[in-house]
């Protein structure tokens, strides 16, 4: 991939909207060029947008933010989107014959598209994928039936659903933000693409995002996604808890809970220790029950999960931890308390692909934007606008004093000619990369993928739908002001 393309990912979370721009390199790893957030505790709420407002200024002012660290023009993003609404569902398609037939494509398919057509009340399907083939009802499954003769077929296909009124919410404020998006992709499917390897996959694990305020847990098991589901519950809730108790400010409690963590698990802790807080000594064993208390009820949350995903006894490659709860000390003694049947817990705070870190700013290794550089390692779309050399030329001669002059050369050499003329063919090139993809691209919506194989990111579709209901909106509202104001100016 070009490393010319630089991509933007944006992310809504809990706590913070964060914006990260950067490039892909040559070998498949990430360059971080700039990042920014502000905070969303005032209009988002477990991963779920609940102030339109404030969440698309908050929008607008980190793409701004972007905008200015790279000094360019941000014209699209990609989203990534995990909220409590978010869950897995399992829906079976039949295909009878009336004698025993060769399945063909067609009726993969066929019976694909009946999938997609199943409407889920209050949610909206956005992604979708086949999984195993039921061949006359026995009991062994076939990933890929084309070519099989049967009688009977019977699919098996994971939807990932979403809430209706909480996907609406996102798309609504990225409108309101005039922020365009490329594609949306479930955060936890990317950042299982990102962290986890084909044997874990395989094997079978349990990806746990400990955030601030949900817990995604998703289960893998024979290369595929069995199970997801969000819990409304995360880190925030231990600082709060701190911070009531203790009657500190949160700032405080959230330093106190990183730097003390689960410490009654610490064999070599005293936790008859005392630390000052508002002239008052308090005991770590003391902070230690609080932290314990409220991380054990997020735990066995996650535990009952896992176990009612129906694959708890065969994850052979256990649990793998991220996001910045994951970074809570002890943690993993927890889970091997609660699940003493799975291998130790593995902690993963960046993607496999390693990242070059271009942006200073950046705090690696908390684990708490993996997801983010997940959905920046799916982008292939140029998503800034590319700097024009004869900018220049349009400047008012009143603002040309305010121009930095250049060198008529640059380091290389190369004259300012020379550098527009190698821009110009950068530009021309990039646009005909671009026609040739869009056109493989419509040709693989007509085209359907042969196999019995099939999945289908509908983000993009459903977030175009709903720009054109805002725009059918906007149009229905200014015809109803013009058939109103030529009403009121009839004499």
């Amino acid at each position: 991939m070009e490393t010319d393309k630089t991509i933007v990912a944006i992310e809504l979370g809990s706590s913070k909207i964060s914006g990260v721009a950067g490039q892909i390199q040559y070998d498949g790893s990430l360059r971080v060029m700039a990042y920014a957030w502000v905070p969303s505790s005032s209009c988002i709420r477990h991963g779920a947008v609940y102030n339109l407002d404030k969440t698309a200024n908050a929008i607008a002012d980190v793409v701004g933010r972007l905008d200015s660290i790279l000094s360019t023009k941000i014209e699209k993003v990609y989203v990534g989107y995990n909220a409590k609404g978010l869950k897995s569902a399992i829906s079976r398609v039949e295909h009878n014959f009336e004698e025993e037939t060769v399945v063909s494509q067609e009726v993969i398919d066929d019976m694909f598209q009946q999938c997609s057509e199943i409407e889920y009340e209050g949610y909206v399907n956005l992604f979708q994928e086949s999984q195993e083939y039921v061949v006359d009802n026995k009991r062994s499954t076939e990933t890929d039936p084309m070519g099989v003769a049967c009688r009977s077929l019977e699919g098996n296909y994971l939807n990932i659903l979403l809430k209706k009124q909480v996907a609406d919410y996102i798309g609504q404020c990225f409108v309101t933000a005039q922020v365009e998006i490329v594609d949306g992709y479930v955060a936890p499917m990317v950042q299982a693409d990102a962290v986890l390897t084909d044997d874990d996959r395989m094997q079978g694990c349990a990806l746990v995002d400990y955030g601030a305020d949900t817990t995604t847990v998703s289960v893998y098991k024979n290369g595929m996604l069995r199970y997801l589901r969000v819990i409304p519950l995360g880190s925030a809730l231990i600082t709060r808890d701190l911070s009531v108790i203790l009657k500190i400010e949160p700032e405080q409690a959230e330093q106190i809970k990183c730097a003390y963590g689960l410490c009654n698990l610490i064999g070599s802790q005293d936790t008859g220790e005392t630390i000052t807080l508002n002239d008052r000594k308090v005991t770590l064993k003391y902070i230690g029950d609080i932290i314990e208390a409220r991380n054990e009820e997020i735990v066995r949350n996650v535990c009952a999960q896992i176990k009612a995903s129906g694959y708890s006894e065969v994850l052979y490659a256990g649990i793998v931890l991220t996001g910045g709860g994951s970074q809570l000390r002890q943690l993993d003694k927890v889970f091997i308390d609660m699940m003493p049947s799975m291998r130790k817990p593995r902690l993963v705070t960046e993607p496999k692909c390693g990242v070059v870190w271009n942006e200073p700013r950046w705090k690696r290794g908390d684990g708490s934007q993996l997801s983010l550089l997940s959905v920046l390692a799916k982008g292939d779309v140029n998503c800034c606008e590319l700097p024009k050399m004869d900018a220049i030329e349009n400047i008012a001669p009143e603002d040309q004093n305010k121009v930095v002059q250049q060198s008529l050369f640059t380091e290389e050499g190369e004259s300012a000619q020379e550098v527009r003329d190698r821009k110009e063919q950068e530009e021309r090139r990039q646009a005909e990369v671009e026609s040739v993809r869009n056109e493989e691209e419509a040709r693989k919506e007509e085209e359907s993928p042969r196999g019995g194989k099939k999945k289908n990111n509908v983000f993009k579709r459903w977030y175009e739908s709903l720009m054109n209901m805002s725009e059918n909106f906007f149009d229905d509202t200014e015809d109803k002001e013009h058939r109103e104001n030529n009403t009121d100016n009839r004499p």
